[in-house]
This record gives structure tokens, C-alpha cells and sequence, in this order.
């Protein structure tokens, strides 16, 4: 047999193996998880409020509203809830609450119950209609932000037992009704001045 070395064969003595090419993806350092910078959101943490039971096709009107003026859409809702509680602070907007038979509560909707006439035409739409659904106004869920803790204190005494005693949604929704249609009307406006990146409105002392 030839002395020629088989390839498949033992290697011969005094060798040494050829060494194994590393691991491109081993030698790749490894990156850490990328964290998000909560900072801003802890120091403006007292500037957000969240809602139960406002009217969304109110909320969606203060929303087309804030970007038509280029303005965040927490200050317009600030601004037209301000209106709405100057106005009930000088008798110009009543806000008499009136017993829920089906709620412990009060409520500022007696006769035309908001949350009572949702919760019917959801119950007719679903029998017509199975694809579109309703949902019923205390189940929305509504988050804005740039509000002053001194209005967020005024809305919440307004709407607990020693004032209206009425669900916080509801109050919030009559303030908004109120201003949306005294803003339709003409009888105010909204005048945003110019930030670095944005608008702001011009704060008011009087309405």
C-alpha cells in the first residue's frame, strides 16, 4: 500500500489539529435592552388626568380642535373645563344633580340619561347590527394630560359628595357640552402663542 497519508485516516503523530474558527455571533458584543427615559413622565406625573365616563364624541371634538390650532389636546380640555366651571361658578351654567334610581349616586342627566339611553341603543344595535358594537359611556377611559393640579382639585371637590355628589364622567361631560357650544357660538376663543416646538394657549385670569 502506498505510504501516501489516507485522508480519512488517524492523523499522524506530532500533529496538531487545525483550530476551530470562532463564532462570528460569539465574538458580537452583546447590547442591553434599551430603556426607555421615564423621566418627563415622573415630573409631569401631577399634569395627568384620567376620566371614566366622558362623552367620547365630546373628547373626539376637543381632539380635531387641538390640531386644527396645533395645540396639545390636555390644554384645550383644560382650557374649555375652565370655561365651564367659571361659568357655573357665576350662574351662568346650572348644574343641578337630580336622583339616579339605578345608581346610588346623583346624576346631572335625568331625563335624557346619557348612560341609560347608550346602554338601550347598544342592546337595539346589537340585534341589528352583530359587527358594530357600542360601548356604553362609563366603560370609556379618557387620558389627558397638561392639567393643573388646581383644576384636577376643583373638578374632583365638584363632582364628590360635599358638592354635586355626581359621577366625576358626568361633570366632566356637561363642563365640555357647556363650553363646546359657547365656543361654536363665537362667544370665546382660543388664541395659542407660539413654544419651540409647539403651541400653547394664552393663559386667562377672567373669561
Amino acid at each position: 500500500m502506498s505510504d501516501r497519508r489516507n485522508p480519512f485516516g488517524n492523523l499522524p503523530p506530532n500533529s496538531t489539529p487545525n483550530p476551530k474558527p470562532p463564532d462570528i455571533y460569539e465574538s458580537l458584543p452583546v447590547a442591553e435592552p434599551r430603556r426607555r427615559n421615564r423621566d418627563w413622565e415622573r415630573r409631569h406625573q401631577n399634569q395627568k388626568v384620567v376620566y371614566r365616563g366622558v362623552d367620547p364624541r365630546l373628547t373626539l371634538r376637543v381632539k380635531t380642535i387641538a390640531k386644527e390650532i396645533n395645540v396639545r389636546e390636555g390644554e384645550v380640555a383644560r382650557f374649555f373645563l375652565e370655561y365651564g366651571l367659571h361659568a357655573y361658578g357665576t350662574g351662568k351654567l346650572d348644574l343641578t344633580p337630580y336622583p339616579n334610581p339605578e345608581r346610588l349616586r346623583m346624576t346631572l342627566f335625568p331625563s335624557t340619561n346619557q348612560y341609560t339611553q347608550q346602554e338601550k341603543k347598544s342592546s337595539s344595535t346589537r340585534k341589528t347590527r352583530k359587527k358594530k358594537m357600542n360601548i356604553p359611556f362609563w366603560k370609556v377611559i379618557t387620558t389627558w394630560r397638561n392639567f393643573s393640579p388646581e383644576v384636577k382639585k376643583e373638578i374632583s371637590d365638584l363632582a364628590s359628595e360635599a358638592g354635586l355628589g355626581v359621577p366625576v364622567g358626568e361633570l366632566v361631560t356637561a363642563l365640555l357640552r357647556f363650553s363646546l357650544k359657547a365656543y361654536e357660538k363665537d362667544l370665546f376663543k382660543l388664541e395659542p402663542i407660539a413654544e419651540v416646538d409647539n403651541y400653547k394657549l394664552l393663559e386667562r385670569g377672567e373669561f
